[in-house]
């Protein structure tokens, strides 16, 4: 029976999930893709256990009427404010008497890293390797079979609010999901969306999300930084209703098929007939007033992030620029809006495909979207690391994706 590998990000209003096979080659062949509606979460964590729970359970029947291999080896994202980045060195003496670096010194220079004081009520979620030093020599990728006296590494440290951690991987194992792995969501999309010369040459990628947008910055391949903000496309959304006293899917409709983030080239005149939109609407309302609703919002966000990387382009140029992914850059304009706030170059960031299939044409389409990128993400991430044995992730084998590279 073939290796089978399920990948689902989880959004405030809908779930996005991939199920792929695993070739013998190592390669993925996706053979389903879904949208699923979502209740229980909100900005990126699980509030109301009921409604989540209740969502989890029909997804995971779905899953189980497709393949009953689909729920036994699943990977899920974390998109949280909650979740803490940060760097952290660790050290240890090379133990062999020839002065050769093994295994285990590896292991002891990356459990030192992890030593120091978490925050109250926070476990470590990822332990990610920037690089190892051996005797002052640093940029080094793998130390294992060199010789020196003593051995550094440099961590990203990623560290999640416990109860946030233990509340969403307990949902999905009270659904039958055997969940092999919780990935923080910037670098699962950093994964689907990135290339490694720009992760080289410096670059920053935003995630614009409907209830959270994250940010994560990477240079000499290295990360540098990652965090979510609880604010995204949907605030928009929510202002169009307010503004127009408009149903909110309707002010969805109006945001993605008349709006604009950039709307100093939008005339007055241009208007909307909102009974083209929702027949419960019967006023004309102009364009140019529906994309300075937008622009209001869009500006708040950048804002945010733009702070948050002060410091950061204070010491890096980042001269890959900036991709932006997920489902808010389908709001025209905003490619625009981002270059001109943040001054650098902007692209959009689709799923990278290498290796793998996809089997059903059908669902070409729906995968080549920037609204993909995490579920794409989590499967690069974990699709060839080969055979896995199904382990609970409250039990003593918790040693899932703690190592990972984005």
């Amino acid at each position: 029976m073939p290796n089978m590998l399920t990948a689902i990000d989880i959004g405030s209003s809908k779930i996005k999930g991939l199920v792929a096979e695993q070739k013998k080659d190592g390669t993925l062949a996706i053979i389903s893709a879904f949208k699923h509606p979502s209740s229980g979460f909100r900005k990126g964590v699980l509030v109301d256990i009921e409604d989540a729970n209740q969502t989890i359970r029909e997804l995971m029947r779905e899953l189980r009427q497709f393949s009953k291999q689909a729920v036994k080896n699943v990977f899920i994202n974390l998109n949280s404010e909650h979740v803490k980045v940060r760097i952290s060195r660790g050290i240890s003496a090379v133990s062999q008497p020839e002065k050769e670096i093994k295994q285990e010194d590896v292991e002891r220079a990356i459990q030192s890293s992890k030593a120091a004081k978490m925050l109250p009520n926070y476990k470590i979620l990822h332990t990610m390797i920037r690089e190892y030093v051996v005797d002052d020599i640093g940029d080094i990728q793998d130390p294992v079979g060199m010789t020196g006296s003593r051995l550094e590494v440099s961590t990203l440290l990623v560290e999640a609010f416990a109860p946030h951690f233990d509340m969403l991987g307990r949902a999905f194992e009270e659904a039958g999901a055997n969940v092999n792995g919780i990935i923080f969501n910037p670098f699962a999309s950093a994964k689907a969306v990135l290339t490694k010369k720009q992760k080289v040459l410096g670059v920053v990628l935003i995630d614009l999300g409907g209830e959270t947008t994250s940010l994560s910055a990477f240079e000499e391949g290295k990360p540098l930084y990652a965090r979510s903000f609880p604010i995204g496309c949907s605030h928009i959304t929510n202002d169009i209703a307010v503004g127009l006293k408009a149903p909110v899917d309707a002010a969805e409709r109006i945001k993605l098929y008349h709006g604009t983030a950039f709307s100093r080239g939008v005339s007055r005149k241009d208007m909307i007939q909102l009974g083209d939109i929702d027949p419960t609407l019967s006023e004309e309302i102009s364009k140019r007033y529906v994309s300075e609703i937008i622009e209001v919002r869009v500006a708040e966000i950048l804002d945010i992030l733009n702070n948050e990387l002060k410091s950061l382009r204070e010491r890096f140029e980042f001269p890959a620029g900036i991709v932006i992914t997920g489902g808010g850059v389908k709001l025209e304009g905003i490619k625009e809006c981002i270059r001109e706030t943040m001054r650098l170059p902007v692209q959009i960031g689709l799923p990278n495909m290498a290796n793998i299939e996809i089997q059903n044409p059908a669902h070409e389409k729906l995968i080549d979207d920037p609204e993909f990128a995490v579920a794409v993400g989590l499967l690069h991430l974990n699709g060839a690391k080969g055979e896995r044995k199904p382990m609970n992730i409250f039990g003593r084998a918790k040693r899932f994706v703690r190592n990972i590279v984005p």
